[in-house]
Formats: C-alpha cells, structure tokens, sequence
C-alpha cells in the first residue's frame, strides 16, 4: 500500500472513512467512502472507547471489501477537538562567531519549544514554525545560512492529554496502527484553498455538524481560527421543536428548507405526520421555516462575521464555505449579504483524478481528502516501514499547493464538554 491510502474523519454526526490512490501525477484516485452515525465522539473527543473502536473496525471491513484491499493495517486520523488551544512561543539561540544554521539546531529549537508547554494534564499535537530571524533578519528559509543569534517563532497547539489518549486506545482495540494524525483544519485547508487564496487572504468557514470553524489566512499563513460551538444539527433541532421527527426535520431543511426568509418568493405548506402518533400531521410553511433557519445562521454566525470585520488586513479572495452542512439552499446569498464579502463554495475537486464519480466532489469529504494529501507527503519524508504510532516529526514553513502545511496564530474557545 505505499501509493494507497485510508484517513478517517471521527466526526460529530459520523464516522467516516475513505481509501484513496495517489496517482505519479499527485492526484487522488478515490477507492471507496465508507460511514457509519457517530454517538461515541463528541466534539472530536473519543468518550466511547469501545463503541468506537468497534465502528471504526467495522468500517475498515467494510472498505477492504469496496475498496478490493487485501488488508488495512495502519490509517491517518485528523484531529480536531474543539477544546484545544494554542500559545505563541520563541526559541532564541546564541551561537557565538557565525555558524551554518544545520537540521540539528533546527530540532534542538524544537524539541526546546515544546518544553515550555509543561502542565499536568497537557499534550503538545502541533509545533508550527511561522518564521526565523537570522541577526534580527527575517527569514522562512533558515537552513544553510550563516548567523550569530536565531530565533524561531512557533505556534503551538496544546490540549488535554486524554485527547489523544482516548483516541489511542480506540485504535489499540482495533490492532491498527495511526500512521498520521495532522490536524484537521491543516487538513481542510489543504483540500479547498488554493495558493492564491492564502496569499491574498481568505475566510474559510467549515460548516460542521456540531460546530462551525472560521478560519483567516493571510500571507500563506493560518492567521486566526474560531470556533463556533454550534451547527447544522442545531437548524435540525430547532425544526424538530416544531413537533416532528429529527429524521423528517433534516430532510425538511434539505429539501425545503432556506437559508432566507425574503428569498421564499411563493411560501407553500409542508405536511409532515407528528413525532407524537395520536397527534395529526403538523403543517410547516416554507417561508416560516425559513425564519427558523435564518435565526439559527445568524446566531451562528455572527461571532464569525464580527472577527472577520475586525481583522485588520484586506482579504481579497473573500469568502470560500465548505462542509457537510454548507448544502443549505441559499447560504451563500446569506453570507454575502451579511458579511459584505464575496463567497463562494470550496471545493477538493483538483485533487481528484478526471472522471471521479459525482459522489466524491461532496463537500463532507474535504477534510478526508485533505488528510489523504497531508499523509502522502508525510510518507515521502518518512518511508512506510519507519512510521510509528506516536512518532513526531518537525515541520519548516512550506507556501506551495502540496505543501499546504498550515502556518499562522490560532485562537480556539475552550471546551466546557471537554477536558481543556
């Protein structure tokens, strides 16, 4: 399986898990998509260990016989739990007379930064080196060249230990191997941003199930990120109140449902049979249901709107949305209208090889495919036979389309259902 791949995405609302090829061109030949409801993971978190471990077992069979593998032994998870957080962190070293910058004193800095996040209960998952300063000079490049005094600054994510403990044990129940975990919004981010995009500055909002993500990137860099603890299963839930059931109150909002209330030009009546059977049908209009969904969005999306006017540079490639429950009919004349910023869909598509069947240009699918990318380039600098399970590796800046490591300051809102 070297040029074959698995990443599973542990999400609020499903397990997922997808087989891909990459092809000598960099493209991805998807094998087969797999899912099952997720009501083990919260969050990101793995708070049912076992009934985890079991799906997740269940789909690799699955997928071994869709995707024609003789076996799975090893896969990539993403991470992203919503409690973790992030702290900006410099290493500065002097060297006395000038001396070549080596791949040694790059990961002596980095092995340093990592010891400055010391608290109980705490695991680093990420360092991410924004940038080098040789004598004061700044520089993404820093190997090679000659200085007296470095400084590198770094971008940290920390989190609870039990994050990735839980999420160990999962897999240690399944007898696979983790190969790679990069986190999730690195992972996102490399599926639907284009090198301009990040460049020029962008907002990519992922709409989720249980949360919605923004993230700002400038300067081919992560810049900001927040997360909104609410989503598309919110919508479902406020059209359930109406007196129906969850299933029939997402198939509403798919169907039927809009993200405005002045765009429903000829309102009709849904009939739907009550959750409650001595009941009769509830009567639903399309344009009520309308206003249910835009109060959910801009409840959701405010905080998102607010940051996105307060940051202080000029994002000229606007808005790009993406996400399982960025379907909503109409979203992005909301956002447009709302924000004043030009929006548009993501999209994983050039990653994909030509005559993909429709199925895999579902927006649901970005962050696999990204986690796809991610871990191929991961093999490349680390051969398959010396990937470990809990084995770290160290990460320069990178700006090209595969590289797509994501660089910047995060800000994460804590976790009150998680352990932060």
């Amino acid at each position: 399986m070297t040029n074959k791949y698995v990443a599973i995405d542990l999400g609020s609302s499903m397990i997922s898990a997808l087989a891909a090829e990459v092809q000598p061109d960099g493209a991805l030949k998807i094998l087969a998509v797999e899912s099952k409801p997720s009501d083990d993971i919260k969050h990101g978190v793995v708070e049912q260990v076992s009934g985890a471990a079991f799906k997740v077992n269940e789909l690799v069979k699955l997928l071994q016989n869709s995707a024609k593998l003789h076996d799975i032994d090893q896969v990539s998870v993403s991470i992203g739990a919503k409690s973790m957080k992030n702290i900006t962190v410099s290493v500065s070293r002097f060297v006395g007379a000038s001396k070549v910058v080596t791949d040694q004193l790059i990961l002596d800095m980095n092995d340093e930064c990592e010891k400055k996040i010391q608290e109980e209960n705490i695991a680093v998952y990420d360092i991410i080196p924004l940038y080098y300063e040789l004598d004061g000079l700044r520089t993404d490049e820093p190997l090679g060249q000659k200085a007296t005094q470095i400084t590198g600054k770094y971008t940290v994510i920390y989190g609870n230990k039990n994050i990735m403990v839980e999420l160990e044990r999962c897999f240690e129940r399944t007898g696979i191997i983790i190969e790679h975990s990069p986190i999730a919004i690195e992972a996102l981010s490399a599926a639907v941003l284009e090198e301009n995009e990040r460049e020029v500055g962008c907002a990519l909002i992922n709409f989720g199930a249980a949360t919605t993500t923004l993230s700002i990137y400038k300067n081919g860099a992560l810049q900001q990120l927040l997360v909104v603890p609410l989503g598309g299963k919110n919508i479902t839930k406020d059209i359930q109140e109406l007196g129906i059931s969850e299933q029939d109150a997402e198939r509403l909002k798919k169907v039927k449902g809009t993200a405005m209330e002045t765009l429903v030009e000829e309102p009709i009546y849904v009939q739907i049979k009550s959750s409650e059977t001595e009941k009769p049908p509830v009567r639903i209009s399309t344009r009520f249901l309308a206003t249910i969904i835009e109060a959910r969005l801009e409840e959701i999306l405010q905080p998102i709107f607010n940051t996105i006017d307060s940051y202080p540079e000029v994002l000229d490639a606007g808005i790009i949305i993406t996400g399982g429950a960025s379907k909503l009919n109409n979203l992005i004349d909301f956002i447009t209208e709302k924000s004043g910023f030009q929006a548009r869909f993501g999209s994983h598509a050039d990653w994909l090889v030509d005559k993909t069947p429709d199925k895999y240009f579902d927006p649901v699918l970005s962050q696999l495919i990204g986690t796809v990318v991610l871990t191929h380039e991961y093999r490349q600098q680390h051969p398959i036979e010396e990937t470990k399970k809990t084995k770290k590796e160290t990460k320069l800046p990178k700006k090209g389309l595969k590289d797509r490591l994501a660089n910047g300051f995060l800000n994460f809102f804590g976790d009150e259902n998680t352990m932060s």
